[in-house]
């Protein structure tokens, strides 16, 4: 029934409602009875000693059984809610107006001796022999007793104080003004608070349904935006919005990345279904065919199996090495190292390759860049990575140029090419994990596009950056390493490289020619 916090906490303020209600009348029953005892108790104060003189020993020295019995009838008929008790010196109950409905024949004298004090605050209530379990107003004046000790004279005021609420309700004008005007502040007190509780819970229940609504679109559907207001409340909208935000975000990542998966595994399995079938292929011919193939065919087969075999091991090989640096268990070694050198030994690896193609492969490095810090293995993966995917998109009679200088606190290396180009709205992704670079740039055999995805991943273990820019007929790729320490050029290995003698460049690396950048630039 209770279970939303709105209702809760209608429920919690009705009960403090009824629960103040509750108290006030205690409190007011409380107070109009202690009223009314003690006017009353002022108002009869005097009674009993009044009767004494005027009704009791008008005459006489002593109380007189006869007299005594007169006043008890002309109270009884005056007002009945007076009881009369003539006690001795002991409290004893000597005579009674009610000899009926007395229960107890002895009456406390402590209440006694507290009302002869003049400075007593009143009310002081008694002993009441009707009902031992009360106490009662009463007025009591000492009497002489014949032949005894004095006694007292003992009125209990009965009928003031034994009225239930209601009846003093009906009786007091005042008594019903003021429940009256009780009851209005606490109706209005209820109602302003019905109202503060609405208006402060409200952002809160609109909280609640958007939440709702969100979880039932099974967290797919944008939720409405909601204000965010001042307060812890507003703090909590403002997190959900966030929440909100970033679950779809991720939700979006998610199906782009799942769509990318899809992709991917269908590129993987058609890269690695093409050369297996091309093995499968040609070793079924020459295990058909092998008496009718000559020797000449047969090794021609072979090596068209090998090289497929060499193909795909390498695509292999460069998936592991995806799926090692995104697990984070590549460890990076980092060491002092001379950058040009490293340039250098990497393109001339791919010497023979550029010159297969009909490809200009040159380098340019300053004379003044200072020994970078790094893994030389993984940045070897980079170049090596970086200038083969150049020279698969060069065509013949293209030129790529590797490039290395200082650039403000670190070393910057350039890879460009002028090949086919890569169109704008693609350059964003060609570092996607699952992203084929085929797609832009022409369908190469044997490659996954995962050279890009391995050499940025390498990057960002050194905390370095790549960018590519594209255009066509050029396109460049660069990132940075940074310096082992704020030192000198570190030696070059072969200082013809930084000559600019040709003739040297030539006979080092005959398909390389190394153009000098001017150290001013």
């Amino acid at each position: 029934m209770l279970k939303t916090l709105y209702a809760k906490l209608l429920a919690v303020l009705v009960g403090l409602s009824v629960i103040t209600a509750i108290i006030f009348v205690v409190v007011i029953r409380h107070s109009d009875v202690a009223r009314n005892q003690e006017i009353n108790q002022k108002l009869y104060r005097n009674l009993a000693a009044r009767l004494i003189d005027e009704q009791i020993l008008s005459e006489r020295d002593s109380a007189d059984p006869a007299a005594v019995q007169r006043v008890f009838d002309r109270i009884r008929i005056v007002n009945p809610r007076i009881d009369v008790y003539l006690l001795d010196h002991a409290g004893r109950v000597v005579a009674a107006s009610v000899q009926d409905g007395m229960k107890t024949g002895t009456v406390g004298l402590e209440p006694i001796r507290k009302f002869f004090d003049e400075n007593a605050k009143l009310p002081i209530l008694g002993d009441d022999p009707s009902d031992p379990g009360r106490q009662r107003v009463f007025s009591v004046a000492p009497v002489p007793l014949p032949g005894a000790a004095p006694g007292y004279l003992y009125l209990m005021l009965r009928g003031l104080s034994g009225d239930t609420l209601v009846q003093r309700i009906k009786q007091s004008y005042v008594l019903r003004e003021t429940l009256i005007l009780i009851g209005c502040g606490l109706a209005v007190a209820l109602l302003a608070s019905v109202m503060i509780i609405t208006l402060m819970t409200r952002p809160l229940r609109q909280l609640t349904a958007v939440m709702d609504k969100f979880r039932l679109s099974g967290f797919a559907e944008h939720p409405e935006a909601l204000r965010p207001l001042g307060d812890e409340v507003g703090t909590l909208t403002q997190a959900f919005n966030s929440m909100a935000d970033r679950i779809l975000d991720q939700m979006r990542a998610l199906q782009e990345t799942d769509a990318k998966r899809r992709e991917f595994v269908a590129n993987i399995s058609h890269d690695l279904r093409t050369p297996l079938a091309t093995l499968q292929g040609y070793l079924e011919t020459l295990h058909l065919k092998q008496a009718d193939l000559s020797p000449e065919e047969q090794r021609a087969y072979l090596g068209t199996a090998l090289k497929q075999t060499e193909q795909l091991s390498g695509l292999i090989g460069r998936l592991f090495d995806l799926a090692r640096l995104d697990s984070g268990q590549t460890v990076v070694n980092r060491e002092p190292f001379a950058l040009g050198d490293l340039v250098q030994d990497v393109a001339q690896e791919f010497d023979l390759a550029a010159q297969t193609k009909t490809i200009t492969l040159k380098t340019a490095i300053r004379p003044d860049l200072p020994l970078a810090f790094g893994d030389i293995a993984l940045l070897e993966r980079v170049l090596r990575n970086l200038i083969e995917n150049a020279l698969r998109y060069t065509e013949s009679g293209g030129a790529v140029t590797i490039s290395a200088a200082p650039h403000g606190t670190y070393a910057s290396v350039e890879v460009a090419d002028t090949g086919i180009g890569i169109p704008a709205q693609e350059l964003a992704q060609i570092f996607e994990r699952f992203y084929r670079v085929e797609k832009s740039r022409g369908l190469a055999q044997g490659n996954a596009g995962l050279g890009l995805a391995i050499a940025k991943r390498i990057l960002d273990l050194h905390e370095s950056t790549i960018t590519a820019k594209s255009e066509p007929g050029h396109t460049s790729f660069r990132f940075n390493v940074a310096y082992a320490s704020q030192q000198p050029a570190a030696p070059a290995r072969d200082s013809a490289a930084y000559t600019g003698d040709a003739a040297s460049n030539a006979r080092s690396v005959p398909a390389f020619t190394y153009p000098m950048a001017d150290p001013s630039a």
